[in-house]
C-alpha cells in the first residue's frame, strides 16, 4: 500500500500544477495550445476541475502513506 500511497501522492503533486498551468493558458486563449478558439474556456474549465480532483487525491494519498508510516513503526519488536 505505501508504493501505490507515494506513486499517487507524485502524480498528483505533478498533475495539480500542470493542470492549473494548461487551465489558464486555456481560459486566456493561448496561441500556445492548439484547439478551436470557442472550446478553450469550456476546456479550461475542464482543466481547473481536473486539478481540484488531484488535490483531493494528493491529500488522500498523502494521509494514507502518512498513516501507513505510523503503523509499519507500530508493529517493530522492541529490542533490549
Amino acid at each position: 500500500m505505501g508504493g501505490c500511497a507515494t506513486f499517487c501522492t507524485l502524480m498528483s503533486a505533478i498533475g495539480v500544477p500542470l493542470l492549473l498551468f494548461f487551465g489558464y493558458l486555456l481560459s486566456n486563449n493561448s496561441p500556445m495550445i492548439e484547439i478551436p478558439e470557442p472550446m478553450k474556456p469550456e476546456a479550461g474549465q475542464g482543466c481547473y476541475m481536473a486539478a481540484a480532483l488531484y488535490a483531493i487525491t494528493f491529500v488522500v494519498a498523502y494521509s494514507s502513506m502518512t498513516s501507513s508510516a505510523k503503523e509499519a513503526s507500530a508493529r517493530e519488536a522492541k529490542l533490549q
